[in-house]
């Protein structure tokens, strides 16, 4: 009895593999996109922080103090004595820190005025300067500088009279006006200017008579009768 052998079908190498392909393809879709779809790319947003807010700074320049240079030191020159009579002259003194020169300042015995010459004087130096007119018979004292010529301010009477030192012209400005005495009596040309100036008492005078030869300031600067004497 012939046994009967089960023929097993016989597949190609070439059979199979189309089958695999076929099955690929029926299972290409699981990414779940269509080959169709039109596909949109979305830049990420960009996160931008806002711009900082301006910022003013006040760039102040520290506070320094500073002393200031001390000031040069100054002349400053009042009358000192005034000789009365035929004799008459006028002695100025410079009181001051400094030195300075006298140029630019004035006598004045109302209506009658002196232009000083350039004299130099340190501090505590005087200079005297003839005012009767005549410069030949003038007789300084030697503790003063002698100027030359006149200040014809007219003749410095002991019964009553004026002189005032100014600096500058400006004769009825109480601003010039730097030093003044009036003696015998009140009132006369320069006295409102020197009052306005608070140099000189309204109403003050130095006390004199025929016979007085000269006053001579007792206090510096003098600017009140009392500052004044007649040496008697």
């Amino acid at each position: 009895m012939k046994k009967k052998f089960a023929v097993k079908p016989k597949v190609s190498y070439l059979t199979l593999f189309l089958v695999i392909a076929l099955l690929g393809a029926a299972c290409g879709g699981d990414d779940g996109a269509s080959p169709d779809a039109t596909t949109t790319s979305t830049a990420p947003t960009a996160t931008t922080s806002p711009p900082a807010a301006t910022t003013t700074i006040s760039l102040t320049q520290d506070s320094t103090t500073t002393t200031p240079p001390a000031a040069s030191p100054a002349a400053r020159f009042v009358l000192f004595s005034i000789s009365l009579g035929d004799l008459s002259q006028v002695i100025v003194q410079n009181i001051g820190d400094g030195s300075g020169s006298l140029a630019g300042y004035w006598l004045c015995q109302r209506p009658a005025y002196y232009e000083f010459p350039d004299v130099e004087l340190q501090p505590g130096d005087l200079a005297a300067v003839a005012v009767t007119g005549r410069d030949d018979i003038f007789g300084p004292p030697s503790f003063a500088i002698a100027i030359e010529g006149v200040a014809a301010i007219g003749r410095l009477d002991p019964a009553g009279g004026e002189v005032g030192l100014y600096l500058g012209r400006d004769f009825g400005n109480p601003d010039a006006i730097v030093s003044y005495v009036e003696w015998g009596s009140s009132g006369h040309g320069r006295s409102g200017t020197a009052v306005g100036a608070q140099i000189w008492p309204d109403g003050g005078f130095v006390v004199t008579s025929e016979e007085t030869g000269a006053i001579s300031a007792t206090v510096l600067p003098p600017t009140d009768p009392e500052h004044w004497s007649d040496g008697s």
